[in-house]
């Protein structure tokens, strides 16, 4: 009785690993038709949702993603251009980086330059309704973001960020 209750156990535990395993590799999948050949420079139109504001915070320009940094130039509303590599996040013009950005800065790379090593390892990866949908493994990214939308069939067309606190950010991109 014991044996068949281990080996019950057992096997509804390998087919929730197995599922897991489905929907990551699904997932996978998905990140490499979205991926693209680097350099690569898009255009990007942006809404972000801050909690308790009634109209989302709207900008646009461009962004230039090598294999070593994003070059991310806002031209409206305001013209801002910010460097983002593995140091963190740096404004054009300032010598350091800003304040505890290397994280971020990271996790930028990875989504933006598609590093599907470094996805694999910070989320639990799913597809849904035609996105990849990334859920932080680690408590301390857990703690800021709910959860990552990466949409596409060919491209990343849209990337969706839901933070813990209730803010949203919906990047729109577009080859130039």
């Amino acid at each position: 009785m014991m044996r068949l209750l281990v080996a019950t156990v057992f096997f509804m535990v390998s087919a929730v690993t197995s599922a897991e395993d489905d929907n990551s590799l699904k997932a996978l999948s998905a990140l490499e038709k979205q991926s693209e050949p680097l350099p690569l420079s898009l255009d990007f139109h942006q809404k972000k949702q801050l909690s308790g504001l009634p109209r989302p915070l709207v900008s646009s320009g461009q962004l230039d993603i090598s294999t070593d940094e994003i070059v991310w130039t806002t031209e409206q509303p305001q013209q801002q251009q910010l460097i983002i590599n593995r140091q963190g996040i740096f404004e054009q013009g300032s010598e350091g980086s800003v304040s505890g950005s290397d994280t971020i800065a990271q996790l930028l790379l990875a989504i933006l330059q598609q590093d599907k090593a470094v996805l694999k390892q910070q989320f639990r990866l799913s597809v849904e309704e035609g996105c990849v949908m990334m859920v932080p493994k680690g408590d301390a990214l857990a703690s800021v973001i709910e959860k990552i939308h990466s949409c596409g069939a060919n491209s990343v067309e849209l990337v969706e960020l839901f933070e813990q606190n209730g803010n949203t950010t919906r990047i729109e991109l577009s080859k130039r």
